[in-house]
């Protein structure tokens, strides 16, 4: 705030002292000079201490156009804003703090609600962990369940060569047999019913036979 005023009081009288400066002694130049570096201090130093100024504004005095005294005069005293000073930065340094306070509650508070959010993710995907371990143990056994059923149907293939070999033997030897057989029959008279008509007149006489003796034994 003060270095603007005065940097303004400095621009202000240097245009009114630009047609003025030639007419300044080398001396007089030198102690401007000399106090420009004191001027040139950051305020927090220069409102602690400006004797320096007042010191070279002694010695210029009336050594320089009024203007320029008119600036200088407010900074020969510029101590007097020391507390104002000290006040002004020691409320700039305690706004920052708490805006670093602020910033980091903030930031906490963040923090916090992205733990809390990991957290339900974290639950939920070890929710879905879990489903898929589930699933992977019912695949597993169903896996294994076919792979038993896949190694019986194995077994019953590699049964079948051997099966067809042992039935094309035994079609051999019958059909050998069968042929034998056929050399060796005669053709037969009559037919079956033939036969069984034989078979059954001749056991009507046993049949005869055994109504007469269970008559004669009084069985009937």
């Amino acid at each position: 705030m003060f270095s603007f005023q005065i940097g303004a009081l400095s621009h202000e009288g240097e245009e009114a002292t630009s047609a003025e400066s030639t007419a300044l002694s080398d001396e007089t130049k030198a102690k401007l000079q000399e106090t420009l570096k004191f001027l040139n201090q950051d305020i927090s130093q220069l409102v602690k201490n400006a004797h320096p100024i007042r010191a070279i504004l002694d010695e210029l005095e009336g050594k320089c156009p009024e203007a320029i005294e008119e600036a200088l005069t407010p900074t020969a005293f510029i101590e007097s804003h020391h507390v104002q000073v000290l006040k002004a930065q020691k409320q700039i340094a305690d706004r920052l703090q708490q805006e670093v306070r602020d910033s980091s509650k903030a930031l906490a508070e963040s923090a916090v609600d992205e733990i809390k959010s990991l957290n339900d993710t974290q639950v939920g995907i070890l929710r879905n962990k879990a489903v898929l371990e589930a699933e992977r143990d019912r695949l597993l056994q169903e896996l294994n369940r076919v792979n038993q059923a896949i190694d019986t149907v194995d077994h019953n293939l590699s049964q079948i060569p051997s099966a067809i070999t042992r039935l094309e033997e035994e079609k051999q030897k019958y059909a050998r047999q069968a042929y034998q057989l056929h050399k060796s029959l005669r053709p037969i008279p009559g037919s079956s019913a033939d036969n069984n008509q034989v078979i059954e007149n001749v056991d009507q006489i046993r049949l005869c036979a055994i109504k007469v003796i269970r008559e004669a034994l009084g069985l009937l």
